[in-house]
């Protein structure tokens, strides 16, 4: 099936952290290095595992940055009130290593040898699946036409600028454009808070050129809601299996979507299911398990329903063994996608 290809079971690989580079003052690219890893298509995610001195341990997921010829890669922003992100960002440093398991993820991939044209639009770190799309483009020599929108709070917070400038200026074929959202330098330019009033104000969005026939990939991998705990910081400290040990991490109060639990997923059933079509036997809707709610602090993991917030699955872990409820779930079907 076209971007749902049955894929073995995951596992958890120790990934050697081989450089870091600076984004932003909150942001920064993690190059990794795993023995084992079977390499990624551009849009795809993976998972980072973290293990404390007690064993307590928390898994985060992130998009991978790099094309699917390049080194594996990245890019964290750094969450104040967050759990694992303070610790990627401020703390590891090369040398050291964590846990990773992937590629995840069928739901948000794209493949030069597609037929374009193609439309991108991201805000904040929502640019790195987008970044790893643009830059197997470039790798590849492909001409097809790409337009970036591209949002950010100020002009330096925004992520991969030099680069996106240089691709812009370089490649044929690839637009780039800013908005700023919260201040502009002086004689900006481009897009911010003036022209969202005068929109709103007429009732449509500002454009330039022509969006007919583009296709419009949208990140799906971002969290809802308030964090509500206190910051916990892990220290390295290598273990012999390939964990880190480090503090207790406190436990936060969050919505993912369905990408989070992609991995756990594959793990499982050993099948891309976040494509999977899937029905709420509490209302009845049909959504993909990528757009459905996860809340994964409880002791185990429980996906609702994004529409009436119905019970859907229950997994809950343990050494050796799982445990599935699937009881609010009519069916899961994977359909070829276009």
């Amino acid at each position: 099936m076209g971007g749902a290809a049955v894929l073995g079971r995951l596992t958890w690989l120790a990934a050697e952290v081989t450089g870091v580079a600076a984004e932003t003052p909150r942001v920064r690219t993690l190059r990794l290095h795993a023995d084992e890893w079977p390499g990624h298509r551009a849009g795809q995610h993976l998972d980072v595992r973290l293990t404390a001195e007690d064993g307590y341990q928390a898994f985060r997921s992130y998009s991978i940055a790099t094309a699917p010829d390049d080194e594996l890669a990245i890019t964290v922003e750094r969450l104040d009130d967050g759990e694992v992100s303070p610790y990627l960002v401020d703390e590891l440093r090369e040398g050291d290593r964590i846990e990773v398991r992937g590629p995840i993820g069928g739901y948000f991939v794209w493949d030069a040898s597609e037929r374009g044209p193609l439309l991108l639009i991201g805000g904040g770190s929502g640019i790195v699946p987008l970044m790893a799309m643009i830059r197997h483009r470039a790798g590849t020599g492909s001409s097809i036409p790409t337009r970036l929108l591209y949002s950010s709070r100020t002009l330096e917070d925004v992520i991969y600028r030099g680069e996106l400038d240089e691709l812009a200026a370089r490649q044929d074929g690839f637009e780039l454009f800013h908005t700023l959202t919260r201040s502009q330098p002086e004689g900006w330019a481009g897009y911010g808070p003036a022209h969202r009033r005068r929109d709103a104000e007429r009732g449509r969005v500002a454009r330039s050129g022509r969006a007919t026939g583009v296709r419009l990939r949208l990140d799906p991998i971002r969290r809802h809601g308030r964090r509500r705990s206190r910051r916990a910081r892990l220290r390295a400290a290598e273990r012999e299996d390939g964990t880190l040990r480090g503090d207790r991490m406190s436990s936060e109060d969050r919505r993912l979507d369905g990408n989070a639990i992609g991995g756990l997923l594959l793990e499982l059933f050993g099948l891309e299911l976040t494509v999977a079509m899937s029905i709420c036997r509490s209302c009845g809707s049909e959504e993909q398990v990528a757009r459905l709610h996860v809340y994964a602090d409880a002791p185990g993991v429980v996906v609702r329903c994004c529409h009436c917030e119905g019970v859907m699955m229950r997994i809950v872990r343990a050494p050796g063994r799982a445990w599935i409820d699937l009881s609010g779930t009519g069916s899961l079907e994977l359909r070829e996608l276009d």
